[in-house]
C-alpha cells in the first residue's frame, strides 16, 4: 500500500468481521480525527438495529437505506467505517471516492468463516442473497471491494494494533508529502 492521495477522508471497506470498525475507531483516534461508522447512521436514523431493519424492510430497501446514508455523508477529515454491503450500491461507492480514499480491508475467506462462525449472521445484519452461502457472498463481494479500493491492507495475519499501526503510517507519510 502506497501513500494515500490527497483526500481528506480514508473509507474502510470489506467483509464482516474484518475490523472495519474496530480499526476505524483506534485510528480516528490517534490522528485525532472524527470516527464515522455508516452501520451506526443507519440504525440511529431508523430506530432499528441492522437486523430487523433486514427482517421487516427486505435485503433491496435495506440497500436503498445504506446508500441514502452514506451519500448523505458531509464530512472532512474523518475516518468512514462503512457496511460490507455497500459495495452493491455503484452510487454509494462513487461518492465515497470523491471523498475519501478507499482502502479494503483484505481479509481471507477461512478468517472470515471463523470470526462469523459463532454468531448468527442474520442477526448481525448482514446482507445476504437469498439462499447464498457465505462462500459465495465473500467471493461475490471480494471482486466488488477490489474493484473500488485505492488501496487493500491484508488484515488476516495482523493484529488490531498492527493493523491501525500500518494504515496510520500511511496516511502519515502521505500527509508529510503535501
Amino acid at each position: 500500500m502506497s501513500g494515500i492521495r490527497n483526500k481528506s477522508n480514508i473509507a474502510l471497506i470489506g467483509m464482516p468481521a474484518c475490523g472495519k470498525s474496530t480499526i476505524g475507531v483506534i485510528v480516528a483516534e490517534a490522528l485525532n480525527r472524527p470516527f464515522i461508522d455508516t452501520d451506526s447512521i443507519i440504525q440511529e436514523i431508523n430506530g432499528k438495529p441492522l437486523w430487523r431493519l433486514l427482517e421487516d424492510e427486505g435485503r433491496e430497501q435495506f440497500l436503498m437505506l445504506e446508500s441514502d446514508a452514506v451519500c448523505s455523508l458531509s464530512c472532512a477529515n474523518s475516518v468512514i467505517a462503512t457496511g460490507g454491503s455497500v459495495v452493491y450500491s455503484e452510487k454509494a461507492m462513487e461518492f465515497l471516492k470523491s471523498i475519501a480514499d478507499i482502502v479494503f480491508m483484505e481479509i481471507s475467506y477461512p478468517a472470515v468463516a471463523k470470526r462469523l462462525a459463532h454468531l448468527d449472521i442474520q442477526k448481525r445484519g448482514v446482507v445476504m442473497h437469498n439462499e447464498k452461502k457465505l462462500l459465495e457472498l465473500y467471493e461475490e463481494r471480494d471482486r466488488l471491494y477490489r474493484k473500488y479500493a485505492d488501496y487493500t491492507v491484508a488484515a488476516d495475519e495482523r493484529t488490531v494494533e498492527e493493523l491501525a499501526a500500518r494504515l496510520i503510517d500511511v496516511i502519515r507519510k502521505s500527509t508529510a508529502e503535501e
